[in-house]
Parts: C-alpha cells; structure tokens; sequence
C-alpha cells in the first residue's frame, strides 16, 4: 500500500487482521479492510457492522464492504450472507456503496467461464440491491498449478460506479498468495455544471431543462449506455461511432430530465 499510495485495500483470508485505528475485521478473522493513515488522507474510518466472512466500514463517504465466502460453505449459508449484506447496505444512510471481496462465485458477468449456482444467487442479489458489477474482461484473479478463476469481485451503487478509474487485475506482481491484486482509483464526486449540451454539425440539436436534472438517474443512465455501446463492438467507421456516442447521450439526457420544447 506505501509503494503503491494506495488509500485503503480489502484483504480476504489475511495472515492476521491487526488491532488499531486503521484496520478492521469481521468476525472470523477472514476478510479485512485497511487504511493507509497519513496526513491529508481521505477523512473517516468508521466501523460499521461485521459478522461472519463480511466487515463494513464508512470511509471517505461510502459504505466500504469487505466480504469473504469460503468454497466449502453450502448454498444456504452462501444465499445467508447475501441477505445479511443486502440488510447491512439497506440500513446505511449513504448511498454509497462499494462491495469488494473473494465470493468464490463464478459468472458470466464478472468474466468468469460459465456460471455457478452462486453466481446466479449473486446476479439476483445485485439487480434487487441496484449495484453494477465494475469486474472487466477475463483475467484470472485466482491462478492454480492447474488453473485458475475470476472469484473476486467489486460491486458499487452506480454514484460510485460512475467514479471508479483503471480496474485492473494486476498480473505479474508478487502477491505471496494464488489471488491477484485488483487495483483501482475513485475520482472525487463529479460537481453538476451548467454547461450546455449540443449537437455537432452547425445545427441545433434538442434541449433539454438543467434545472430538472436528477443527477443520480444520470449516472446510472450514463452506465447503462455505456455497458450498450460495449455489446455493440467496436463501430465500422468514424461515423457510424459519432451517431452511437449521439444516441446514447440523448438517451441519458432524456432519462434524466425533461426536454425544453421549441418556441
């Protein structure tokens, strides 16, 4: 964390879990999170709740949640944790969340190469919480003699999620663990600006009324275009790109605020 300025990390199934200002457990010892304490550092660290294979903690002014689930806990006590995490987001008061974490759960979704009953009881869970998956690609971040997985995991309401930069599953760096580091940046929270949006080309798009906007709906709006544009693969040329990147912010102005109608 010092060599990297890394501000806060989640470890699952740590050596030890330390006590002191700056750490925090669950209850079984296997999951932690931690900061990096210096002057200037993001304010707050806060336990939360913690139980069995998941800690919380508010931190910078977001739900921080640390989880871990063992491979050899049955369903039942896997769709258990899922209900007693779904309580803990529900009973904060941010609206901020970022769940990060070894679930040992295998989904299409976060990269993995088919899905397990796990994974389909997460899917369910995330639709009902309202987080968005932030894993991208493939890259394994579990890596065996005789091969590997993509269990871990990082889950944020979509206010966070418009805010994470460079997800990255860190291969080549030394872990002294068969996990890989994931490693991310949060941009500081995006300030509504009164600039005016328009179209190209010298002629005059729609509007629409700035005032009205709802900018919770435009980050979530914004996301879903986003993972849009992605299953739609890369355009044939410059133009055809031009008018998906014009649909899609029409799409998410429209869905955020009401259009002005021409005089």
């Amino acid at each position: 964390m010092a060599e990297g300025l890394t501000h806060l990390a989640v470890v699952a199934e740590p050596y030890r879990v330390l006590l002191g200002p700056d750490w925090a457990g669950d209850l079984d010892g296997r999951v932690a999170i931690v900061r990096r304490g210096y002057v200037g550092a993001p304010p707050g660290f806060d336990l939360v709740e913690r139980g069995r294979g998941f800690v919380a903690v508010l931190w910078a002014e977001m739900i921080v949640v640390g989880v871990y689930f063992s491979p050899n806990r049955t369903l039942a006590e896997f769709e258990g944790l899922l209900l007693e995490l779904g309580r803990v987001i529900g009973r904060s008061h941010s609206r901020r969340i970022l769940v990060l974490g070894d679930l040992n759960a295998k989904s299409l979704a976060w990269g993995s190469s088919r899905t397990c009953p796990r994974g389909t009881a997460v899917e369910e869970w995330l639709v009902g919480g309202g987080l968005v998956i932030l894993n991208r690609g493939t890259e394994l971040t579990c890596v065996r003699r005789l091969g590997g997985s993509v269990v871990d995991v990082t889950f944020a309401s979509p206010d966070v999620a418009s805010r994470i930069r460079g997800w990255t599953v860190m291969v080549g760096e030394e872990t002294l663990s068969d996990h890989r580091y994931i490693r991310f940046s949060i941009a500081v929270a995006p300030e509504v600006t009164s600039t005016s949006l328009f179209c190209g080309g010298g002629v005059e798009g729609p509007r629409w009324a700035q005032k009205r906007l709802d900018v919770e709906r435009l980050n979530e709006a914004a996301i879903v275009q986003a993972w849009r544009l992605d299953s739609l693969g890369e355009p044939m040329n410059v133009s055809v790109g031009v008018e998906r990147m014009r649909e899609a912010m029409s799409r998410v102005c429209d869905a955020d605020m009401p259009r002005v109608r021409s005089s």
